[in-house]
């Protein structure tokens, strides 16, 4: 019987405080990784030195290159992996002692699927829980013999959470595929979309694997800044692309469903920002989504005054029918 070899990919960037609990958990392993790869992202406090201290257990390359962002940490980590799976880890979070030992088993006896989703939990570090809520439970099991009946499953179930840290997929479908991570935030939800459409066969586990550390100056929960609108942006324009890829009526309906979602936000974020909203990508947007209500929510944002009130009536009644 073949057997599923895992390389973990692990990005760190000034986390002095949380790296060696990270790297603990996974030094803990039932089974160990196969290998670990630790980029440090130009990192300006101990985090570099914490890594090359650490006892670790398993095959570890470490290399240290200046801040370029966690996608381009990510892509360097992509690139020299060897395993048959990748698993991208924060160097901020946990997973369970039987991750990888779990994950090896799930993918042996199911012949091997090309991505393998599950479940998470948040804990929270000197953060207030009322602050920010967020939820990785999957919500069902299964095993799917394609992108549709996945993201239909998905959909259905109301539960979908683009985050790298609750899948592991199969590192072919990165390099056939020419999939890399862009380089803002968000990009999480950038490249999920694409690696689904890539991959063939999928295994979804309710199983409660990682645990993701909700504290102050993380992506999550820092103040909105012009990185985060530029993955919003890049998010946007990700799906546009698929959307004038995908022929099938079932893809293009979820394709839509989360564009309008991401459009919504990116307009949000512009605002609390104060950065410029792309009018050509809003115009781009609202033609392929044809959708009345969403031109309306647009302009509701974009002019003020009694414009305002008008455009929030006609909102009212298009949501009576």
């Amino acid at each position: 019987m073949n057997k599923a070899s895992i390389s973990v990919i692990m990005p760190a960037f000034n986390v002095s405080h949380y790296v060696m609990e990270a790297l603990a958990s996974m030094a803990s392993q039932v089974v160990l990784p196969d290998e670990v790869i630790i980029i440090d992202d130009g990192s300006t406090d101990d985090t570099l030195a914490l890594v090359e201290k650490f006892q670790h257990p398993y095959p570890v390359k470490i290399l240290s290159t200046s801040n370029q962002g966690q996608g381009s940490a990510r892509n360097l980590g992509l690139s020299l992996a060897s395993c048959e799976y990748v698993y991208f880890f924060d160097s901020d979070d946990l997973v369970t002692p039987d991750f990888i030992a779990d994950m090896k088993s799930l993918a042996e006896n199911n012949a091997f699927p090309d991505i393998v989703f599950f479940s998470g939990r948040s804990f929270y570090d000197g953060v207030d829980e009322s602050i920010i809520q967020l939820e990785y439970g999957r919500g069902f099991d299964g095993v799917f013999e394609s992108s549709i009946e996945l993201l239909e499953a998905f959909r259905a179930s109301g539960r979908f959470s683009a985050s790298t840290c609750l899948y592991m997929s199969r590192r072919r479908l990165w390099s056939d595929a020419s999939l890399r991570f862009i380089q803002h935030f968000h990009e999480d939800e950038c490249i999920l979309y694409p690696l689904v459409m890539a991959a063939r066969r999928f295994l979804v586990t309710q199983q409660v694997y990682f645990e993701r550390r909700i504290r102050l100056n993380s992506t999550m929960t820092q103040h909105k800044v012009p990185k985060h609108v530029q993955g919003m942006h890049a998010t946007v324009r990700t799906l546009l692309r698929l959307n004038r890829k995908v022929r099938d009526r079932q893809l293009t309906t979820f394709i839509h469903r989360r564009m309008r979602l991401f459009l919504k936000r990116y307009v949000s974020l512009c605002r609390s920002a104060g950065t410029e909203i792309d009018l050509n990508l809003l115009v781009r947007t609202c033609l392929a989504l044809r959708d009345p209500m969403v031109l309306a929510y647009l302009l509701y944002y974009l002019f003020d005054g009694p414009a305002r009130g008008r455009i929030r009536r006609y909102m009212r009644a298009g949501s009576r029918g």
